[in-house]
């Protein structure tokens, strides 16, 4: 009896101590955690929803147009700073950080798929108060034909890269709801945390965004790869993410896509590994009137070829009939 009191007792300091190391970690990537900078033009503004306060920035004047960034581990709309100037010569841009993301609040809450529906539908009517154009980024062009099909008045023209409604990183196996099981993890308090700062070491941001969502060859600035692990370690960054690890952000947008009424146009990097071009012949299937343009680059080719991307936005929002080669 006695043997078996002191293994519990040396259990239960051990366990101690591993939590207590780990949170001195998590304490010490904090604390070198910068504060995240945005780099983009225009007015800094706030957008209070739901209680919690979301940071956009808009610039130009003419027509609406939103600037939504795709969705990942410090993800944010910083990937529009290659073309959000340029638009914002003919058009009134605003470039959103959604909820959990960037310079926005990261509440620890469920995130979900419709939640951003909703939030980016509000968003329209609240602080833009007009039907508008948007360019949005893989789940969140998802998270835009959700809205454009359910609030049809909020919206003019969407251009879309490689939009993206199911991104199940983490699958059933054996039966055992691994998803779940990962979402609790993640959801403790230290080990939760300590789990996602393993997840986005400075070593697994740079070999992630080095070999994931740019280019084999493009010149990658070491600035930019700071900046994502910079963003991914601002205070309470580890609530979106992990819904987004475990699938809650999903939307099945196939419905969505065939019953949008207002003119599409779909881009994607012929590069994309993480959404690779072949998946765009499935909406051309779907929807043999939408156009698809193929440009340069991987998940970003309005940062690795804002040229050629602007050529094809501005031509699109201006000339939605105009016969463009897909």
């Amino acid at each position: 009896m006695k043997e078996l009191s002191q293994v519990l007792k040396t259990g239960l300091w051990a366990t101690v101590a591993g939590v207590s190391a780990l949170a001195i970690l998590n304490a010490w990537i904090s604390a070198q955690t910068q504060p995240l900078a945005s780099v983009l033009p225009g007015e800094a503004k706030p957008f209070f929803w739901r209680g919690h306060r979301l940071f956009y920035r808009v610039t130009g004047v003419g027509e609406p147009l939103l600037l939504l960034h795709g969705i990942g581990a410090g993800s944010s709309s910083y990937e529009f700073r290659a073309i959000m100037g340029e638009l914002g010569q003919r058009y009134q841009v605003y470039a959103l950080d959604l909820l959990g993301w960037g310079n926005s609040e990261r509440p620890d809450l469920e995130y979900t798929g419709s939640l951003y529906a909703q939030l980016i539908g509000d968003f329209v009517e609240q602080v833009i108060g007009r039907p508008t154009h948007a360019i949005a980024n893989s789940l969140s062009a998802g998270f835009v034909l959700r809205s454009a099909r359910l609030q049809p008045h909020h919206w003019q023209k969407l251009l879309l890269i490689a939009p993206l409604g199911d991104n199940s990183l983490i699958p059933e196996s054996i039966g055992i709801p691994l998803a779940q099981v990962a979402y609790g993890l993640l959801s403790l308090p230290v080990l939760g945390l300590a789990l996602y700062n393993g997840i986005t070491a400075p070593w697994s941001v740079r070999l992630f965004t080095e070999q994931s969502l740019f280019s084999p060859d493009y010149a990658l600035d070491a600035a930019v790869v700071d900046y994502y692990y910079q963003a991914a370690h601002q205070a309470g960054a580890q609530f979106a993410p992990r819904s987004f690890l475990t699938g809650k952000l999903n939307l099945p947008i196939q419905e969505d896509f065939q019953g949008v009424s207002k003119p599409m146009a779909l881009v994607w990097g012929e590069r994309n590994r993480l959404t690779t071009p072949e998946q765009a012949e499935r909406y051309r299937v779907l929807r043999p009137d939408v156009p698809i343009y193929r440009l340069p680059g991987a998940a970003f080719p309005h940062i690795e070829a804002p040229e050629a991307f602007l050529s094809v936005a501005l031509n699109f929002l201006a000339e939605p009939d105009l016969a463009l080669p897909g």
